[in-house]
């Protein structure tokens, strides 16, 4: 009888951590979490108009959602760094905090190689649309 709970217990044992290893493959935070390519940045809302419409960048700008507990994002455009944070929601939804403030934003792409959502920025009109690739 001991030599069967003694098996039953290691086989539960090596079960469980089997199964606990599984990576996450569905939520929007495993899925964006890496190096995306900014491709172009349509801006609209901004009170000068100089400001407004569509950026196109190069494959040296990027959008990169660090895979640390942090939940950093590094966004380099034209040589500019800037550093911040993401926090994920349930469904498409997801928040970057940059110094210019809050985005709230929404994907209506997420695939592999692409990346697109709409993000409006806190307590302002200003609505900008990301294209990313990788």
């Amino acid at each position: 009888m001991k030599k069967q709970v003694t098996i039953l217990s290691l086989f539960l044992i090596v079960s469980a951590t089997l199964f606990s290893c599984k990576k996450d493959t569905t939520s929007v935070k495993s899925r964006i979490i890496g190096k995306w390519t900014v491709n172009k940045i349509m801006v609209s809302g901004n009170t000068n108009e100089l400001l407004n419409g569509t950026f196109n960048y190069t494959a040296n700008d990027y959008l990169d959602f660090k895979p640390n507990n942090d939940d950093q994002v590094e966004l380099s455009l034209t040589n500019q760094r800037t550093i911040g944070s993401f926090v994920t929601s349930l469904g498409n939804e997801f928040n970057l905090v940059f110094p210019e403030g809050t985005s709230y934003c929404n994907i209506s792409t997420l695939s592999a190689t692409q990346l697109q959502f709409t993000a409006k920025i806190d307590k302002t009109n200003i609505v900008k649309v990301y294209t990313l690739t990788r």
